[in-house]
């Protein structure tokens, strides 16, 4: 189905920009772990797109990205990926893990539409402000809001953080996705899929934007560019809101980094989200 006034931009898309990942970690577990309050917003839970009963743990992230270009145009993106889901009636003896993001934000309703129709991905509409403090170019705040819809009304905050630079790393260092593929790095990973399982996804009655998929998907995006390390820390409010653990616990969900030394900032990529593969 279309969505009036936006536009279909089927797969694959081109996109490039500016980004930052937070890796996360839990420790692997052979029986399933309980995910975090907000991993999953109010229309997927509890459908088949909530994969939260073959949660494992296991490594994660969340990303911050800001395409400067794509087959929708420019847009923001807030990302959470919470480690590696069992795959269902997987025929392996041991399973098949795979991440899957659960919770995501993005800036358009075009990104939203097609995000969703194309990979099942559980896009949802949000207001983001990047801002630098005076005399810090090199310091990023970040603040992901609710969209409202009364100019008079207040904004929702549901994410905070502040990004810097590393003084670690004065450089940048170039990275692809295509090492995952190499054999050694394949060993490692035995068992588990640099790839995301998206299931099925229900659609919202009021927004033509957020739209359905049928089908699951698993879609193995490509990329390359140049990163360096970044540091990562709270924020405060003038009302003193705790932001420790950066979302608000229900619209996205809260975290702790695996560190908060040893994030990355992807300072220029260029990506592919190639045609899903339907399962």
């Amino acid at each position: 189905m279309t969505a009036p006034g936006l536009p279909v931009a089927p797969a694959p898309w081109n996109l490039n920009g500016e980004g930052w990942m937070i890796p996360l970690y839990l420790p692997f577990s052979t029986t399933p772990i309980p995910l975090p309050p907000g991993a999953y917003a109010p229309l997927e839970a509890g459908t088949e797109a909530d994969q939260s009963s073959r949660f494992h743990g296991g490594t994660g992230f969340v990303m911050l990205v800001r395409y400067r270009a794509s087959d929708v145009g420019p847009y923001d993106e807030l990302i959470y990926v919470p480690g590696l889901f069992k795959r269902p009636a997987s025929d392996l003896p041991d399973g098949e893990y795979y991440p899957a993001i659960t919770r995501i934000y993005v800036s358009t309703d075009a990104s939203v539409y097609n995000g969703r129709r194309n990979w099942g991905i559980p896009k949802h509409r949000a207001d983001f402000s990047f801002s630098h403090p005076q005399d810090q170019p090199h310091v990023t705040l970040v603040e992901v809001s609710l969209p409202v819809t009364d100019v008079e009304a207040p904004t929702r905050p549901i994410f905070r953080c502040a990004l810097g630079d590393s003084s670690l790393m004065p450089f940048t260092m170039p990275i692809s996705t295509s090492w995952l593929d190499i054999p050694f790095v394949n060993r490692i990973l035995q068992g588990y899929q640099a790839t995301l399982y998206q299931p099925p996804l229900p659609s919202h009655e009021d927004d033509p934007a957020r739209t359905a998929s049928s089908e699951t998907f698993l879609v193995k995006p490509t990329a390359n560019g140049r990163s360096r390390l970044a540091w990562l820390a709270p924020t405060s409010t003038q009302d003193d809101t705790d932001w420790t653990g950066y979302g608000n616990g229900v619209d996205f969900p809260r975290f702790e980094p695996y560190s908060l030394r040893l994030n990355f900032h992807l300072a220029s990529f260029e990506m592919q989200f190639p045609i899903p593969h339907q399962v």
